[in-house]
């Protein structure tokens, strides 16, 4: 299991401010397929740009010394996390957007909202703030078993894309409708020329725990299945549309592994022949 570490932490609280409650959260229970959490992410980037800050809090926890940021535009109150941290290829804000510009080019819809924001005199990030349990917090199971493991094969294969080193069970949160949130995305684009993620991994640990169960010494392959609608999306970018994605954020030889590791999950996608076919249904 990963260090109990997390920068942004986005626990369920008794209160909340209604207008980053009216915001995030649905009339009714959803799915995986019942749509993105921010449908509206275009106008959201553009108040995490724009909105006037009111106030900051130093979380307190956490590596990167984050905080908690409140915005406010015409009579709007929302809350983000905002991280400078800039360590080159070890850890980075710049990393943390461009996650996010992955996340979108995919249409996954996991990834928060994420801007790149100077507060302070200082460049950094502003990650929409979202609520939720952390895995290591969360008890029970999620509302759909099944459609948590098909979120959780998207975010391994995600994290193979981005070359994550760094998610442990407080770095992905379960909002309270079932949906898997990945935070704390700033230790990703390393130097991999290989994917970290061995999807055939004994039932132990964090792997376990994201698939919903403590220990299952038996198991000997986790049911990864993988939406149609994204399988088609990592086969049809072009390699320039996904540097073009992050290239104000990731280049030069980092940019290009991900376009490699790309190709290597198409291989292994490639490879499971007809399990590939049993998938959800299309995505978002």
């Amino acid at each position: 299991m990963g260090p109990n570490r997390h920068d942004c932490p986005r626990t369920l609280a008794p209160v909340f401010i209604p207008a980053v409650l009216s915001f995030l959260l649905p009339a009714h229970p959803v799915t995986a397929q019942d749509g993105p959490l921010w449908p509206d992410h275009e106008e959201i980037e553009h108040f995490l740009k724009k909105a006037e800050i009111t106030q900051r809090v130093e979380i307190g926890t956490g590596v990167t010394r984050p905080e908690r940021v409140t915005l406010e535009q015409d009579g709007v109150v929302r809350q983000a996390c905002f991280k400078r941290i800039d360590v080159m290829q070890q850890d980075s804000w710049r990393s943390e957007v461009a996650a996010y510009e992955l996340d979108k080019l995919l249409g996954m819809g996991m990834v928060p909202p994420t801007v790149e924001r100077s507060i302070g005199g200082r460049k950094g990030c502003l990650q929409l703030w979202v609520t939720g349990a952390t895995m290591e917090a969360f008890e029970g199971t999620p509302p759909d078993l099944e459609d948590w493991r098909d979120q959780v094969s998207v975010m391994w294969l995600f994290d193979d894309l981005i070359a994550n080193s760094d998610r442990h069970l407080n770095n992905a949160i379960v909002s309270p409708e079932g949906r898997l949130i990945l935070i704390d995305n700033s230790k990703t684009f390393r130097n991999d020329e290989h994917l970290r993620n061995d999807l055939n991994a004994r039932g132990a640990g964090t792997h376990a725990r994201f698939w919903g169960v403590e220990f299952d010494e038996s198991r000997e392959r986790y049911p990864t299945r993988y939406p149609p609608d994204l399988v088609e999306r990592l086969r049809s970018l072009s390699d320039e549309e996904i540097k073009r994605a992050i290239k104000r954020y990731v280049w030069g030889w980092r940019a290009s592994l991900v376009v490699k590791r790309r190709e290597l999950i198409l291989e292994r996608l490639d490879s499971m022949g007809e399990e590939l076919s049993v998938a959800l249904e299309p995505w978002r």
